[in-house]
């Protein structure tokens, strides 16, 4: 090989990597970054590694998690975007639809699996464990619970709400409800306790009534996940 084809082939490596290394707008197109994705563009393992590394210590990419990087400052669409399917819900969807004055340090979010809490600028993201992954949309790269299944997720695990105040401003809040889109909702979701402390809340908040969409066995369940209620709701079979 002559020394002139060694010359352009270092050129040529040399104006790769240095594209490579100051073209950093394409990291900003998605919420979060796989070491993958940028092994696809670097075309080496190794190279990808040392990239991250260096747009790290630029303060362009910050590490969210084993693998996955981000270039936004958006908390919330970076911890629905490290595992998928994902979706805030809970109390950090309660904030992010402005029913509660609490800032959130914690982000709760649903997902398949109950992976390792992480910390990102200042926040603790953690994942709660659900197989009700469904009803959710997409808020500017957010994943998002919708209304309806935020109202039902907050009995389904109703610890990440915080406490009962914060379940009861949901329901007598603003939040705009489809009320045929929460029935089907109810439906899949099956379960005969969330059914009725819904169906009780709604009444009680937003006089609808969903009585009839489906049967109460004659068990009695707690409306107040927190403490033991001190009276009954025989229509609802519910110790309120």
């Amino acid at each position: 090989m002559s020394v002139e084809v060694i010359k352009n082939d270092n050129f040529k490596y040399f104006l790769e990597e240095y594209i490579i290394m100051n073209d950093t707008e394409w990291l900003k197109k998605h919420p979060t970054i796989r070491l993958a994705d940028i092994e696809r563009r670097c075309k080496s393992h190794n190279y990808a590694k040392l990239f991250a590394h260096r747009m790290q210590k630029k303060g362009i990419l910050h590490k969210a998690a084993r693998g996955i990087y981000s270039a936004s400052e958006e908390v919330f669409a970076v911890a629905s975007n490290i595992h998928y399917p994902s979706y805030v819900s809970f109390l950090s969807a309660s904030y992010l639809y402005g029913f509660t004055e609490t800032i959130p340090r914690i982000v709760s979010i649903a997902a398949a699996k109950k992976y390792s809490k992480i910390e990102f600028k200042g926040y603790t993201i953690e994942f709660v464990r659900m197989k009700e992954l469904w009803g959710y949309k997409n808020e500017n790269g957010v994943f998002l619970a919708e209304p309806e299944k935020l109202l039902i997720d907050a009995f389904l695990k109703p610890k990440s709400m915080g406490n009962f105040e914060e379940i009861e401003r949901l329901f007598g809040g603003s939040l705009e409800i489809n009320a045929e889109k929460l029935k089907t909702y109810l439906k899949k979701t099956n379960s005969d306790r969330v059914y009725r402390c819904v169906g009780y809340m709604l009444e009680k908040h937003r006089k609808i009534d969903i009585s009839r969409l489906m049967r109460i066995d004659r068990n009695y369940y707690e409306l107040n996940p927190f403490e033991s209620g001190a009276g009954i709701n025989r229509k609802w079979r519910l110790k309120v």
